[in-house]
């Protein structure tokens, strides 16, 4: 009888290996997509709370792009890894995605006006005081101000200042030159220098109203004629977060040492309660603004600095009512603020009446820590 011979168990090959690592790989990816995806979903929508019912979604607006990167990265690996699992990645940017055209878009068709066309120019400007930053010996060597030769290239129509001194040009460090004040007053004969915001302007004009909500924060109403047409403009500076220089350091010592986190508790504390504060004074403010726009009404644009991105309750509660000329026509992010390792879109031109926004351009030009943004409408 033969012997019957024990069938030994099937050695387990070398090659599963690779494939065990893939299979953990793709899991961890995919729990941190999740997570990810989540925490897109809310910073998109985080827009729609008003701070003053709670400000702490507004937090997550502030970081959407961090969530939107991440889950675009983890949505490509996971299409590399194991394509099935990158179905929840996929559906939170389809529910993120008017948040990431809103805060990136993409347009054709931003053209100059041809010089028979009716319409006008403006310019939106926080200045930072004309104090013509980051000065290097280059600058020296042009011994003017930067920052109000840029104002005299842009020659728009008019120009919207924000964080300009009372009765500029001023002497001393901000080197305003006898040839740059004899031009702005030769182009500019209608001029505002007293109200917190400034106005330049080639048309005639009477101020509404200037009102200061507190030390950093206004808004200034001018009522233009252009054209024989009457165009309100709103001069915005909402409440700025109000960072010291502590704070500042604090900020670069978190982004560069990310470790950092649990040494500096308290520190971190304070400094995200004069976010939460900003929030809740923006939210106050942009009712204001829209309770005048209301009352108004007619053509109006919205010029200046919101200290706020586009996917905040201060940006959707203006652009309720209002378009934004960027989101239009720009492309990118258009960041119009960078300072400090902050990149981000905060000066504005909103619109709304008889006219149309026909060309936008962020002016890549370094002399305050903002970029002046500079918009031409015509009319329809």
């Amino acid at each position: 009888m033969p012997r019957k011979t024990k069938k030994k168990a099937p050695r387990k090959s070398a090659s599963n290996t690779p494939h065990t690592l893939q299979k953990i790989a793709s899991t961890i990816v995919l729990i941190l997509s999740i997570v990810s995806a989540l925490a897109l979903i809310a910073a998109s929508y985080a827009q729609y709370i008003n701070p003053l019912t709670t400000p702490i979604p507004a937090l997550l607006g502030l970081a959407f792009p961090i969530f939107a990167l991440s889950t675009i990265i983890l949505f490509l690996l996971l299409l590399l890894l194991r394509p099935k699992y990158a179905l929840p990645s996929f559906i939170a940017l389809a529910l993120a995605f008017p948040a990431i055209r809103q805060y990136f878009p993409i347009n054709r068709g931003n053209d100059r006006l041809v010089t028979n066309q009716p319409g006008f120019s403006i310019l939106s400007y926080n200045t930072f005081y004309f104090m013509d930053i980051e000065p290097d010996n280059e600058s020296d060597k042009i011994g003017y101000n930067r920052t109000i030769q840029n104002i005299i290239n842009a020659d728009a129509d008019i120009v919207v200042i924000q964080e300009g001194p009372i009765n500029f040009p001023l002497k001393g460090k901000n080197r305003f030159t006898a040839e740059q004040i004899a031009e702005i007053n030769k182009r500019y004969p209608y001029q505002d220098l007293q109200s917190k915001g400034k106005l330049l302007s080639k048309y005639p004009f009477r101020t509404i109203a200037d009102t200061a909500y507190t030390l950093s924060a206004f808004t200034t109403i001018y009522e233009v004629e252009i054209d024989n047409r009457k165009v309100t403009l709103f001069n915005n500076h909402l409440e700025s977060i109000g960072l010291t220089p502590d704070d500042t350091r604090l900020y670069l010592d978190l982004t560069s040492k990310p470790g950092s986190i649990d040494q500096k508790t308290e520190e971190i504390k304070s400094f995200t309660g004069k976010f939460l504060k900003a929030f809740k004074h923006r939210a106050t403010q942009v009712e204001y603004i829209e309770t005048m726009a209301q009352k108004i009404g007619g053509n109006i644009i919205m010029c200046g600095d919101i200290n706020d991105t586009p996917n905040s309750y201060a940006y959707y509660r203006l652009t309720k009512n209002h378009r934004d000329a960027f989101f239009e026509l720009g492309t990118g992010a258009g960041f119009t603020y960078l300072a400090n390792r902050i990149w981000v879109r905060i000066d504005y031109l909103l619109y709304k009446g008889d006219m149309s926004a026909q060309y936008i351009n962020v002016i890549g030009k370094r002399s305050s820590d903002h970029y002046p943004i500079y918009g031409e409408f015509e009319w329809k």
